[in-house]
């Protein structure tokens, strides 16, 4: 090499890492000047009311399940959720001894017959120095530069009737980055280089990128036992908060009909309740999926699913707290010809694949002799359990779930834990008074290949042959966002309540990809591994006009893209605006 080459060498590592600082600097700037000044004046106690604002993996959610830990919320299950208005009227505590009473009182406001109350106008933006970062935040995708979002809205009700509307629109700046090659071209170029194509774009094009969601909308009856409507606002099913196995917030929600209990129901022995949905799934513009809406054959899937599930829980009797359930998810092939009848019902047939129906309808183009049984639809299933101790502040949860079916009853005894996947979690309130509340939470998930893979397929965990998308919408996961395949994460976080707002620490470590094959060739590499670790703070304050919040990330990607170790900044600033 000669000297000329070290010095541009040299030259070029100068340059980076002065980029690099500047980058650092103006996003540590950016977050000093929105927290510095509010620490300062942030002590008004007029809080802004959320009642109407407590959606899946919100913070408002967040506080009242620390509460419901240390007997101020009712022990109510946390598996099914958004809650609705009539649960939320048993969930809110009447005890005002807590730092946030303030932001639950009821503020709705009376037009006749109906109450009704603002959604917050809350405008936000987030801004990344080197690759894409951010999850469990609804339909916003988070690239390289400024993303800007804005979300408002109106919540109605009227007797049982309730009705929410909170659109969400965000653009983001979208800058290039360093990615995976592919052999794709044309739009395809940016989807995922591995497992199939699922749709899980690297990158969402080579210029801006925006979307207008419906975001939280809910149109709902609840009559006592039952209810029942229609809504594009995300559920959580399942204990898990950061990762959750099966939805959560980290996609877009879907478009999708439901009915189920309206509240628990006593069948003496405990409480049961459930909830089953209906829905359509739809895939980005970068899939490789391409052609018709509908499904025409395997060559022509169809650009949308159709998708069915339910979760229920179970609180037994005499076991204070203890709170266990399952649920079942479904994508489906939507054929040209229209949903079959077994489609409504699919959720309550057999859990082995030889004794499904045959859901595809007769199609000369499939080869002769291809086994059809089962494979217009792709299962995945959970069964979890959250224990809560009364007053004790302490929690403790675990999910275990399977991508598609067993063949029979000998293979899933056999090796129950194929393509299996699993996450653990506790939380503990460490303090608490009327004035300050301090908490910790652990959450850990892990997909990775178990040793079934000496001998059997492994690793196809959100993603299926036939239905190439995966456990997507839109592009995103909908299950927790720590890579497709094989991938593990562990979050690790210290929460904050006080009347003048909120902080939050947090330590994350999440494995984006896997490529090694030392089993097969005896060779090691140590750059196989694609892993973040990531050190978080964000603080909320609340102002007499507004609320504001401020985040701070800084990421170390460990082997990014397979190649090099890669550092990012992730700053975040949010206002929600007080109407009243």
């Amino acid at each position: 090499m000669n000297a000329f080459s070290v010095g541009a060498m040299d030259r070029e590592r100068y340059s980076r890492s002065r980029r690099w600082n500047s980058e650092c600097l103006t996003c540590a700037s950016l977050l000093l000047a929105i927290c510095a000044p509010t620490v300062a004046t942030a002590q008004s106690n007029s809080a802004s009311r959320v009642r109407s604002e407590i959606f899946v993996g919100s913070p408002a959610e967040n506080y009242l399940r620390y509460l419901q830990s240390i007997g101020l919320v009712p022990l109510y299950p946390w598996s099914s959720r958004a809650f609705s208005p009539r649960e939320l009227d048993r969930l809110i505590p009447k005890d005002s001894a807590h730092p946030w009473a303030a932001r639950f009182r009821r503020s709705s406001d009376r037009l006749g017959p109906v109450e009704y109350d603002f959604i917050r106008p809350t405008s936000g933006v987030r801004f990344n120095t080197a690759f894409p970062y951010g999850s469990n935040d609804g339909p916003v995708w988070a690239g390289r530069g400024l993303t800007s979002s804005i979300v408002a809205g109106v919540a109605l009700r009227w007797k049982p009737v309730s009705l929410t509307i909170a659109p969400m629109a965000f653009r983001a700046e979208n800058s290039s980055f360093d990615m995976l090659p592919t052999p794709n071209t044309g739009l395809a170029a940016f989807a995922d280089p591995l497992y199939g194509g699922v749709d899980r774009p690297q990158r969402f094009g080579a210029s801006a990128y925006s979307q207008i969601d419906p975001g939280q909308s809910t149109l709902r009856v609840d009559l006592p036992f039952v209810s029942g409507g229609v809504s594009t606002a995300n559920m959580g099913w399942g204990p898990g908060s950061e990762y959750p196995l099966i939805l959560g917030n980290n996609a877009a929600g879907f478009p999708h009909a439901f009915v189920g209990t309206s509240e628990p129901l006593n069948i003496f022995i405990g409480n049961v309740h459930a909830k089953v949905m209906w829905g359509e799934l739809f895939q980005s513009r970068f899939s490789l999926v391409q052609g018709p809406t509908r499904y025409i054959s395997r060559a022509e899937p169809g650009t949308t699913r159709f998708t069915t599930g339910i979760v229920a829980t179970f609180q037994p009797r005499g076991v204070t707290g203890l709170e266990i359930g399952a649920s079942r998810f479904f994508h489906s092939i939507w054929p040209v010809s229209g949903i079959p009848r077994s489609y409504l019902t699919k959720v309550f047939q057999g859990i082995l694949k030889k004794d499904l129906p045959l859901d595809v309808p007769d199609d000369p183009r499939f080869p002769p002799g291809l086994e059809t049984q089962g494979i217009s639809d792709n299962q995945l299933i959970s069964a979890f359990l959250r224990w809560v101790l009364p007053h004790s502040g302490f929690e403790v949860s675990g999910e275990y779930a399977r991508e598609d079916h067993a063949y029979d009853l000998r293979d899933l005894l056999q090796e129950p834990d194929h393509s299996r996947f699993y996450t653990f979690g506790m939380r503990k309130v460490f303090r608490h008074s009327p004035a300050a509340l301090t908490a910790g939470r652990v959450e850990i998930i892990n997909f990775q290949l178990p040793q079934l893979s000496r001998y059997r397929g492994e690793g196809e965990i959100y993603f299926h042959g036939l239905l190439r998308q995966g456990h997507t919408n839109r592009g995103q996961l909908l299950g927790a966002n720590v890579g497709v395949g094989s991938a593990a994460g562990s979050t690790v976080a210290v929460d904050h309540y006080s009347r003048n707002g909120s902080w939050t620490a947090s330590w994350v470590r999440d494995v984006n990809r896997e490529n090694g094959s030392y089993l097969l060739l005896g060779v090691r590499n140590p750059r196989s591994m694609d892993v973040n670790h990531a050190l978080g703070f964000e603080m909320t304050r609340f102002l007499e006009a507004f609320d504001v919040t401020g985040g701070l990330t800084f990421v170390r990607d460990f082997n990014r893209n397979f190649t090099r170790d890669v550092n990012n900044l992730n700053a975040t600033l949010s206002v929600s605006y007080k109407l009243r």
